[in-house]
């Protein structure tokens, strides 16, 4: 297990995280600049904070009451820098071999080998990191990262620099690698789906704090906020009132629209009749209707970018008090014909995917 909690001072900008991560991937998630590369040097022991905490398997690494501050080469920390960060002058061997000066030869040798087994870069060793691709790179990277048995493994967004089909290809074999490493794993992504398909846990940064820290079930289906909504993928927010609360469903209504709603919500019983609310939905999630009904509004397409499978809409409700103010929409072409601009259509919001928040 890791805890960490972390206390940095800069010009403009102020960290102060606390969180912890059992074994398995802990996806972080938030804007540039908001301190999530900080807080894997603070565990890794590049950055030092002002005050904090950092312990690993029971193990303290850092403890400002107590004065501990363990050295980078003592932490078992594993680093994979977003740019790997690959010593041009040493070849895949040596690269690897980096972090195990220490280790007698024999081992070292059979260590390397089931490495560049398991990273798939058997045949590369002789090679300098000039003349590898960058998927390649990044498996050099892991594969030193992991040289040393480290306690924990710092991912800094390895994926950034990779095209799609190479990045999923990777983002698998990542996967299969927690099984085999068996350790925690903090991994640093701004790719919403990345984060979710490898984290079994997420972690919302903002302005230098954690806002969520849950399953990543709970963070992706009930944004705390509409920080978290916004940076989580969910782009359409507009503001309601509760007006009925029964059971599971919850009745709003939003002023702007002129409309009511249906949600249904297993977490209802968290809120309270006229409370101010902020109610989402995922560009995904809304569909088309045929005619007008329960959570079924008019609306006229504004704005259209076709992509190949679905298409990209922006769409004003008809009773819109804004004529500024729209919703997004991601709608596969197999289950909607064209839909051109300045058209009209039905909008579906259903009640299970709605999401209610306090405002």
């Amino acid at each position: 297990m890791l805890k960490i909690e972390a206390k940095k001072e800069l010009p403009g900008f102020n960290l102060d995280v606390r969180l912890t991560a059992e074994s398995g991937i802990l996806a972080i998630l938030g804007p540039s600049g908001s301190g999530k590369t900080m807080t894997l040097q603070s565990v890794a022991g590049l950055m030092k904070p002002d005050k904090g905490y950092v312990e690993v398997n029971g193990r303290v690494l850092f403890d400002s009451e107590n004065k501990i501050n363990l050295p980078v080469q003592k932490r078992k920390v594993g680093f994979v820098f977003q740019h790997y960060a690959l010593f041009p002058h040493l070849n895949v061997w040596d690269n690897i071999a980096y972090g195990l000066k220490d280790v007698p030869k024999d081992e070292i040798r059979v260590k390397i080998k089931q490495l560049l087994e398991n990273m798939n870069i058997n045949g590369l060793e002789g090679r300098y990191p000039r003349q590898l691709s960058a998927g390649q790179q990044q498996r050099v990277a892991i594969a030193r990262a992991l040289a040393p048995e480290p306690d924990v493994l710092l991912l800094d967004e390895p994926f950034s620099a990779l095209d799609p089909i190479l990045k999923e290809r990777l983002e698998l074999e990542l996967m299969d690698l927690q099984d085999v490493f068996g350790g925690s794993i903090l991994f640093v992504t701004h790719d919403l789906n990345e984060g979710y398909k490898l984290g079994s846990m997420v972690a919302v940064y903002h302005s230098g704090a954690i806002i969520q820290h849950d399953t990543k079930e709970n963070v992706f289906s009930h944004p705390i906020n509409r920080d978290v909504a916004k940076m989580t993928g969910m782009r359409n927010l507009i503001e309601g009132v509760i007006t009925g609360l029964d059971g599971e469903n919850v009745t709003l209504d939003i002023p702007s629209w002129g409309e009511k709603l249906r949600v249904v919500s297993e977490r209802a019983g968290n809120y309270f009749l006229n409370q101010k609310i902020i109610v989402g939905i995922r560009p995904e999630y809304i569909s088309l209707a045929e005619k007008q009904g329960e959570n079924v509004l008019p609306a006229t397409v504004s704005h259209k970018m076709e992509g190949i499978a679905s298409s990209n809409y922006r769409l004003r409700i008809k009773s819109d008090t804004s004529e500024k103010r729209y919703l997004e929409a991601v709608i596969s072409k197999s289950s909607a014909g064209p839909l051109p601009e300045n058209s009209d259509c039905y909008l579906q919001l259903h009640p299970e995917l709605l999401v209610i928040m306090a405002e």
